[in-house]
């Protein structure tokens, strides 16, 4: 038996949203060619919280209490939130740049 709530939606939201951080910190590796080496590193943070949260939320979904709290799970999303945003905009921003390097 499942037992899914508002707080498992909040927690879905964040796995997707710790794949979007991974997918763009792991892009700005790419782009820049590992440097500066801390990408690395902010890259495995990104995935520690990751499995983090998809346990939590297997863990939850399998026990009938409810084992994440709604404003912690809320206050994490608008953290991911600006963290995809502002990898979103490294990302475009060294991709410009690498650009713009390349074409003189």
């Amino acid at each position: 038996m499942l037992y899914w709530g508002f707080e498992d939606d909040i927690a879905l939201a964040i796995v997707v949203l710790s794949v979007l951080c991974i997918y763009y910190a792991f892009a700005i590796t790419r782009t820049t060619k590992g440097a500066p080496r801390g990408w690395y590193v902010i890259v495995v943070a990104f995935v520690v919280g990751f499995v983090f949260r998809v346990t939590q939320l297997y863990f939850d979904v399998q026990s009938p209490s409810n084992l994440i709290d709604v404003e912690e799970a809320a206050i994490s999303l608008l953290a991911l939130l600006l963290f995809v945003a502002g990898l979103w905009m490294l990302n475009s921003s060294f991709r410009r740049r690498v650009k713009a390097a390349q074409a003189s």
